[in-house]
C-alpha cells in the first residue's frame, strides 16, 4: 500500500459506517470529473474497463459529477470509441494520441496523464485498472500528483461529505478494509472482475475531444524491447479473447483431453463450470460463473455445457457466443450466436481433424 502524507486513512471490518466530518459537496461542474483511464483489446473495451465506466457512473451520478473516458494512443483504427465508452457510462471521451514513443509504458502512461492534468483541470478521482502495468501506472501517477493511491480496491463510493471511500478485500477476503481518500485528486486501482458489468445503454454516445502528445526527446527510464505473446494456457481467464469451456457434457477424461488439444489448435485458455471444476477437469481460477469469475472474451465455445443462469451470468457479455450440446434444448443455445446439436466428442473429433488437416496443408 503506498502511502503519502495527507489524505488517507484505513480502517479494517466486515461492517462500518463512514465518519462524515467534511463539509459537504455541491454536486456541480466545479468539484471536477471522474477519469477513467480505458484500455482496449482488438478495438474493443476491456472487460475492467468497463466495470470501471459503470461503478464510475453510479458513483458519479449522486453527487452531479461527469465521467471522463481516458483513452491513450489511437494506433487502433476504430471510430466507434465515443459509442462504446458512452453506453457504459462515460460523458467524455478524451483520446490521446501520442508521437514519438513506439511501445507504450507504465513509466510513459504516467507520464501523459500527468501532461492530461495540465490541459485540463485534474480529476476529483482517478481509476486505473488494477493490472500489473495499471498498478504501476497508479502509483507513479500518484507520486507525481503528491496524492494518495489505494490499490487493489474492489468497490468505491463517494460519500456525501465529498469524500472517496474505497474498499479491498484482505486478510484472505475475510475482512474488508475501507480506505478514506481525502486528497484531491484520488487514485483508486480497481481490481478486474470485482464488479462485473450490466446492461449497456445502446442509445448513450460520450462527447469527445482529441489531445495529442509528442513524446519526441522525452527520456524514459523503461523501455519495452520486444512484446511476447501470453501462453492461453496461463493468461487469466479474464483478460484472454478466446475461451474454450468445457462442462459436463464432456463426459468424461478423454472428453477433456480432446478439447485441450484443441484449444491448443485455437490458441484459446481452457475453462469451464463448476461442475467441471468439481471432476478435477480445472481449477478454481479458470471456473465462470457466480461461484467463479466474470469473463467477456471475443469469442466463448461452450461445449458440453447446458446453460445454468450459474454459469450464464459469468459469461454472457462475450461478444461471439458458440455452443455445442447434445440436447436441442439446451438453454445454452437461446444465448449462442452458432450452436451445433450432437455429442461433443464427435463434434471436437471432427473440428480437430479438419484443423490438423489445414495445418498440414
Amino acid at each position: 500500500m503506498l502511502w503519502l502524507p495527507g489524505g488517507f486513512n484505513m480502517r479494517y471490518g466486515t461492517v462500518m459506517k463512514s465518519e462524515e466530518k467534511s463539509k459537504d459537496v455541491e454536486p456541480n461542474e466545479s468539484v471536477g470529473s471522474i477519469w477513467v483511464l480505458v484500455d482496449q483489446s482488438k478495438g474493443y473495451l476491456t472487460f475492467a474497463s468497463k466495470e470501471m465506466l459503470q461503478d464510475a457512473s453510479e458513483a458519479g451520478r449522486h453527487q452531479g459529477i461527469k465521467v471522463h473516458a481516458v483513452l491513450i494512443g489511437g494506433e487502433v483504427e476504430n471510430e466507434t470509441w465515443a459509442e462504446q465508452v458512452g453506453s457504459y457510462g462515460a460523458d467524455l471521451l478524451i483520446r490521446v494520441d501520442l508521437a514519438g514513443i513506439n511501445h507504450l509504458t507504465a513509466e510513459a502512461s504516467a507520464y501523459v496523464l500527468d501532461k492530461l492534468s495540465i490541459k485540463y483541470p485534474k480529476p476529483y478521482l482517478m481509476l486505473i485498472g488494477g493490472t500489473i502495468e495499471g498498478q504501476e501506472i497508479a502509483a507513479r501517477l500518484a507520486i507525481r500528483w503528491k496524492t494518495a493511491y489505494a490499490h487493489d480496491c474492489v468497490s468505491f463510493s463517494i460519500k456525501s461529505n465529498g469524500i472517496v471511500e474505497a474498499i479491498r478485500s484482505t486478510h484472505g477476503e475475510k475482512l474488508e478494509t475501507i480506505v478514506s481518500l481525502t486528497q484531491r485528486p484520488a487514485i483508486v486501482s480497481f481490481k478486474p472482475n470485482s464488479a462485473g458489468v450490466g446492461p449497456k445503454n445502446e442509445d448513450c454516445k460520450a462527447g469527445e475531444t482529441t489531445f495529442t502528445i509528442d513524446l519526441t526527446g522525452s527520456r524514459f527510464d523503461q523501455n519495452v524491447l520486444r512484446t511476447i505473446p501470453a501462453d492461453p494456457a496461463l493468461v487469466d481467464i479474464g483478460e484472454t479473447d478466446f475461451i474454450l469451456a468445457c462442462g459436463h457434457g464432456v463426459v468424461d477424461k478423454e472428453g477433456f483431453e480432446i478439447l485441450q488439444e484443441l484449444a491448443v489448435r485455437l490458441g484459446a485458455s481452457v475453462a469451464g463450470t463448476r461442475r467441471a471444476n468439481d471432476e478435477g477437469w480445472i481449477g478454481i481460477e479458470r471456473r465462470v460463473g457466480l461461484t467463479g469469475k466474470t469473463v467477456a472474451p471475443q469469442i466463448y465455445m461452450a461445449v458440453g455445457i447446458s446453460g445454468a443462469r450459474e454459469h450464464v451470468v459469468g459469461m454472457d457479455d462475450s461478444k461471439i457466443i458458440i455452443a455445442i450440446n447434445k440436447e436441442p434444448k439446451a438453454e445454452i443455445f437461446r444465448l449462442a450466436h452458432k450452436g451445433f446439436i450432437g455429442d461433443s466428442k464427435e463434434i471436437m473429433s471432427s473440428l480437430l481433424k479438419k484443423l490438423k488437416v489445414a495445418d498440414a496443408s
